[in-house]
């Protein structure tokens, strides 16, 4: 009897224990059971991509255009007919001047020894005719008479004793003014700057940090700090230079614009400049990518599963990854919104259309249809 209980007691325990340990479910039917991701993909691309530095600057004449209109002698302005960013064409008047006392001075000066020298190189003629002056004589006035004509000639040619006005000697557009009414102008002061031909240049500034990276004939992109909506204007690194401004503390970098670019000579603009590109790479957008340590990771989908792949990173654009790795292929669907909360092999919900990695960028994924 004693017996028979004891089994009786073991029995009801394996029972017992059968009836719960198989309602429990299995690790199969668990991951059955836990809730599909929702993620939104994108289609991994293969296209190229280009990495840029931002510089900023203003357009300016070429130097190789520049002509300078400098004063021809001692003079005061009288009248200023032109300003900044004036369009000249030759024959126009710049500016109108009078001598200063001491030029003035100076003409009457030459004038007056010229005709010295022409009546002393009469006389001495005369007396040579007579056999009452020698050979070295007349010589000697003829050099005193040529002497002071050149020095007349010459300021007459610069205007000193005409009627002051100082014109453009072609057409173009002035960039620079020195000088006001009533200022003092010594010889060879600089009064007037005139770029001509109409070749305008985009003077930017970079940061001496990236300065390394930007060489001749590298490309651009200018865009219109003044006016947004204006298309931007391509462009190419003409050159770099070799010193710090000291006032801003930035490297000087030319680039000539195109014939008929819609931007103004003073107009402030944005560059992009290309450092590096490539052709042909797998680009998907930055929000792709998710740090992990010291690794770089990204998911895919397949077979309705997230697959986790560990990839280096290239070329960086604001929007934008060069992505490469094990087993990543053009087209491959790249999770870019809840790769979060993924893991390796989790299930995924049927994605949202794929849309190309360029159109990525503020998407969001439409709202389920009203019932009817």
């Amino acid at each position: 009897m004693k017996k028979f209980l004891i089994f009786l007691v073991v029995l009801v325990v394996v029972v017992l224990g059968w009836f719960f340990l198989g309602r429990r479910p299995g690790a199969a039917e668990e991951t059955a059971t836990r809730p599909a991701a929702s993620v939104e993909t994108v289609p991994l691309a293969s296209e190229a991509i280009a990495q840029t530095i931002e510089a900023f600057g203003t357009v300016v004449a070429a130097p190789s255009g520049d002509r300078l209109v400098s004063a021809p002698y001692d003079c005061v302005v009288r009248k200023v007919n032109v300003s900044v960013g004036s369009a000249v064409a030759p024959g126009d008047v710049l500016l109108e001047v009078d001598p200063s006392p001491e030029a003035k001075l100076a003409g009457d000066s030459a004038r007056s020894l010229l005709a010295l020298a022409d009546k002393t190189l009469a006389a001495t003629q005369q007396r040579y005719d007579l056999r009452l002056a020698t050979s070295q004589e007349l010589l000697t006035a003829q050099q005193a008479a040529d002497d002071a004509r050149l020095k007349a000639d010459s300021l007459a040619a610069r205007g000193l004793g005409g009627d002051g006005r100082i014109i453009a000697a072609a057409s173009g557009v002035v960039t620079r003014l020195e000088l006001g009414p009533g200022a003092l102008a010594l010889t060879g002061t600089p009064l007037v700057m005139v770029s001509t031909g109409g070749q305008l240049e985009a003077r930017l500034g970079v940061e001496a940090a990236e300065a390394g990276s930007v060489h001749a004939g590298q490309t651009l992109t200018l865009a219109s700090a003044n006016r947004p909506a204006l298309e931007n204007v391509p462009a190419t690194v003409r050159s770099v230079g070799a010193a710090l401004d000291p006032a801003t503390g930035a490297v000087e970098v030319r680039a000539p614009l195109p014939a008929g670019a819609p931007l103004l000579l003073g107009e402030h603009v944005q560059a992009r400049i290309e450092i590096q590109r490539k052709e042909q790479a797998l680009v998907v957008p930055r929000r792709a990518v998710l740090p992990d340590g010291e690794k770089q990771v990204l998911f895919t989908v397949k077979d309705g599963r997230a697959v986790r792949h560990e990839v280096q990173l290239g070329l960086a654009t604001d929007e934008l990854l060069e992505v490469t790795g094990p087993d990543l292929h053009a087209g491959d669907p790249v999770v870019i919104l809840g790769n979060y909360e993924l893991e390796d092999g989790m299930a995924i919900q049927a994605p949202a259309p794929a849309r190309p990695a360029g159109e990525a960028r503020g998407s969001v994924r439409p709202a389920p249809e009203a019932k009817p």
